[in-house]
């Protein structure tokens, strides 16, 4: 197992002796300090290799009500779910960018329609792209964005830290760590109806034609709430007695190791 742990109660044991630590100064500085940090401590050897990073189980660290942006995936509709896309999208709704380019780059709200007439819809079939003038042009079915969302996020243990900055450098204090596992559809649904959850549409046109598509991104604001899109949700170490006061100055969120 990855971090030398022979179980997943011995892995959880280091959480809790982590906790018990207090505040660390960060080990690097910058968004990754928290993933980089943790990781040292766990003795978890730095990779850049998706797949477990511990205990055979995915490792993720999130700065407390960070408010940061983070993409969970990239996903275009399937192909018997959409009226246009790529070229044929940013040739019917798209801009000129800065570089001259027939571009379509726009995050999407439920709430309203963005500069470009386009916002997002649920229902209990899923996620739908819908445009001002032609209605629903592209839906995402719940059961394609489950097998999505649990092919990337099969399980997960989320560490939670609270940070402050003395003399500009980064502190935190790992306090609180969940055991997540399944997909939980209606709130995934309801992440993207309080706009924490949105998707960005990212492509352009090539000066030789065809469209370059960065993928359809699902992002997600304040990493603290990713729990939520679980079905089971089993709290590793429960933070008792810590003091939220003391986070200062947060920086950003979700952390790959």
């Amino acid at each position: 197992m990855h971090g030398n742990f022979e179980s997943f109660d011995e892995f959880v044991e280091k959480l809790e002796e982590i906790e018990n630590m207090g505040y660390v100064k960060s080990h690097r500085s910058g968004n990754t300090g928290i993933g980089k940090t943790l990781e040292d401590l766990l003795g978890i050897e730095e990779n850049n290799i998706p797949g477990p990073d511990a205990a055979g189980v995915e490792l993720k660290s999130a700065r407390r009500d960070s408010g940061s942006m983070m993409t969970l995936f990239t996903k275009e509709p399937p192909r018997g779910s959409r009226e246009l896309w790529a070229s044929s999208l940013v040739e019917k709704y798209g801009y000129e960018d800065d570089d001259g380019r027939p571009a379509l780059k726009v995050t999407l709200y439920v709430d309203e329609y963005n500069n470009q007439g386009f916002r997002t819809v649920t229902n209990e079939e899923g996620v739908h792209i819908e445009h001002e003038d032609d209605g629903i042009i592209a839906t995402y079915p719940l059961d394609y964005l489950r097998d999505t969302y649990e092919e990337k996020f099969p399980e997960m243990v989320l560490v939670e830290a609270d940070t402050q900055t003395i003399d500009g450098d980064e502190y935190f204090w790992y306090n609180e760590a969940f055991y997540l596992e399944g997909f939980d559809a209606a709130e995934f649904l309801n992440l993207i109806r309080e706009s924490i959850i949105k998707i960005d549409l990212r492509m352009h046109l090539r000066d030789s034609g065809g469209a370059r598509n960065h993928g359809t991104a699902f992002r997600i604001k304040d990493t603290s709430k990713l729990d939520r899109a679980f079905e089971t949700r089993s709290q590793l170490i429960d933070g008792i007695g810590r003091d939220a006061t003391v986070t200062e100055d947060p920086q950003q969120g979700l952390s790959d190791f």
